[in-house]
């Protein structure tokens, strides 16, 4: 099962808090410099990463664009979302809570660079910006980036929680995203995505 570490990070200044589940590198808040250096991606082919089995209760199996295939809560409303290769579906009793899946032709930039540089403008886009972590990890033996934050927005303060990892020129995502006072009822749903997903 993938490991993640919470990590709360300030600037020059990196504090380890309790462990949740693979252990991430930390980078600082809103400064990248002299950050370690992922290791490379895996070359290996073969078959993609099994999936746990059977379905666990209470949830569907559902393909995403880049030939992901993923796990969520049954009966949830699936559409096209408005990002590159990502599928949204939402909870149909709780419109502001969703999830993200899919896949696209990975960009040139280094995973980590990327998407360091992203949530720079997504800080500056969305007030009230919390980093809560970001950093490395590995997923079915690649290089990942881990991340999850928390930011305001017109409906009330949001909790994120999200990986992205790159296999065969495509890079994959999951995401998860609801109010913050529900994200405990939110979690395990983000937790089942990672333990049933493939590539």
């Amino acid at each position: 099962m993938v490991a993640y570490a919470a990590v709360s990070a300030a600037v020059g200044t990196v504090l380890l808090v309790t462990p949740k589940e693979p252990q991430v590198q930390a980078y600082p808040v809103y400064i990248y410099t002299e950050a370690p250096t992922p290791p490379a991606a895996s070359t290996t082919t073969g078959p993609p990463s099994p999936v746990a089995m059977p379905i666990p209760d209470g949830y569907q199996r559902v393909a995403g664009p880049g030939g992901l295939i993923t796990t969520i809560p049954t009966g949830w409303t699936i559409t096209r979302s408005s990002g590159p290769g990502a599928m949204q579906a939402t909870d149909p009793t709780d419109p502001t809570r969703y999830v993200r899946y899919g896949g696209s032709a990975a960009p040139a930039q280094d995973l980590v660079d990327a998407h360091v540089d992203y949530e720079l403008r997504f800080a500056e886009a969305h007030r009230g910006f919390q980093r809560l972590s970001l950093g490395t990890t590995t997923y079915h033996k690649v290089p990942a980036l881990d991340w999850e934050f928390e930011h305001d927005s017109a409906a009330g303060r949001r909790h994120a929680h999200s990986m992205y990892w790159r296999v065969g020129g495509t890079e994959y995502f999951l995401y998860a995203s609801s109010q913050a006072a529900r994200w405990s009822e939110t979690a395990p749903i983000y937790r089942t995505m990672v333990d049933n997903t493939t590539p």
